[in-house]
């Protein structure tokens, strides 16, 4: 029984630790763009970005599978980046090219971290 909790306890430690280094980026690209930018907002964005990600995907991949199109996958990719969009656009009070420069900008950063973290031999994010 302690060993099941264990496991349960670490794998709420690794999700909450996972959560707020991947804020990181969002929070720094937000602070660049937007006048409501603040890490609980970046930490909320971040989440409620996957959440609705993962909704649309699943969405458009289940079509897809009902009517015998999995092409339809890459369109759930596209509607689903365009839903997290939705989400920088809402939370940080910006709009649709503000919220894109967020995510891309999000990105650049998570991309330097990286390359900081690998060059000092530390791997985060294995396909990268």
């Amino acid at each position: 029984m302690h060993l099941i909790h264990g496991i349960i306890v670490g794998g709420i430690i690794g999700f909450v630790i996972g959560w707020i280094i991947a804020s990181i980026p969002v929070w720094l690209a937000s602070k660049a763009v937007s006048r409501h930018s603040s890490f609980p907002r970046a930490m909320l964005a971040t989440l409620a970005g996957v959440i609705v990600f993962a909704i649309i995907f699943a969405i458009f991949l289940e079509i897809g599978a009902i009517i015998g199109l999995p092409i339809l996958s890459i369109l759930g990719l596209l509607f689903g980046f365009i839903g997290v969009l939705g989400v920088f656009k809402a939370l940080f009070e910006t709009g649709w090219g503000g919220a894109f420069l967020i995510a891309v900008l999000a990105f650049v950063i998570l991309v330097i971290i990286e390359l900081i973290l690998a060059f000092l031999g530390i791997v985060a994010i294995h396909f990268l």
